[in-house]
């Protein structure tokens, strides 16, 4: 009889397995539009690095696990649980940045031009590059205590170290709560800019549909523009992350009073760490009017 954790390991599995799939379709698909020209967006290399960033995340987050599962015996050693645990926070650092820009160039591009103006957007053009960059560098360096104070389990001798499963941090030097309260400090940060966002497309959304009433009582043909369905997709992506992080939350604060001791909190936590990761490329899928056209021409 399967036990309830080799459920959560299997839903788990199954979660990295379909998110993988969906990021690496998702990913191929918006390369084929931009490298052809065919209907190019301001927020369409934005898509494809997020989706990259997610799969590798996945990855990152999947094969240390896998390794646990299917090699008891077998632990990672220092340099390996320092760059995986270094590399799958960077990974979530750029998921959660990415998915901020998304939502500013999404701002952008259905303002009107009285607002911002022409000059504006297609300056914003020029930033998409510089931004990504940017994002990349504050996550490489953000995350570097990783490299001094986390240890794989063959050191984990002492009590004065917090077990992660595969790796252990060294709660003498890092406390534990530190490292908690400034990812949700780093977190908040990209959240409120997401917020601010989200609350101006809502508002748009909402005078838009009020023009449509308006004029036309109603419309199908402006309601469904590919601009107001991939704003519609953004606004879906931004509540989901929000609704993913403040659910796993309380279950890593009880991880961290139960000092790393693995129980179900654990399995339900890695569970959640990748939901937003595997359920986001979906969203963006299912609104996009352009993914039907893309079949058509190949």
């Amino acid at each position: 009889m399967i036990s309830p954790d080799e459920v959560l390991w299997i839903i788990y599995f199954m979660q990295l397995i379909i998110g993988v799939l969906g990021n690496s379709f998702l990913f191929c698909i918006y390369n084929y539009n931009f490298i052809t020209g065919y209907k190019k967006r301001l927020i369409d290399p934005i898509i494809i690095h997020l989706a990259s960033i997610n799969v590798m995340f996945l990855m990152f987050k999947g094969i240390p696990q896998m390794i646990r599962v299917w090699r008891q015996g077998y632990s990672l050693n220092d340099i390996e649980c320092k760059l995986i645990t270094y590399f799958q926070r960077v990974f979530r650092g750029l998921s959660l940045s990415t998915t901020s820009l998304l939502s500013i160039f999404q701002a952008i591009i259905i303002s009107p031009s009285s607002l911002f103006g022409g000059k504006v957007r297609s300056r914003a053009r020029n930033c998409v590059l510089p931004c990504g960059l940017l994002c990349w560098i504050f996550n490489l360096l953000i995350d570097v205590f990783v490299l001094v104070y986390v240890t794989g389990p063959r050191n984990n001798t002492t009590k004065e170290r917090m077990n992660w499963g595969y790796c252990s941090l060294d709660i003498h030097a890092m406390s534990p709560l530190k490292v908690v309260i400034w990812k949700t400090l780093y977190d908040f940060i990209f959240v409120a800019i997401m917020a601010c966002s989200s609350i101006y497309m809502v508002f748009f959304l909402y005078r838009h549909h009020q023009q449509v009433k308006h004029i036309h009582h109603t419309s199908p043909s402006l309601s469904a523009s590919p601009e107001i369905q991939a704003t519609k997709s953004i606004l879906l992506l931004v509540s989901s992350f929000v609704c993913f992080n403040a659910i796993s939350g309380p279950f890593i604060l009880h991880i961290e009073r139960s000092k790393g001791a693995i129980s179900w909190a654990y399995y339900v936590s890695i569970i959640l760490s990748v939901a937003f990761q595997s359920f986001s490329p979906f969203v963006l899928l299912s609104s996009d009017t352009q993914i039907p056209r893309s079949f058509c021409v190949l």
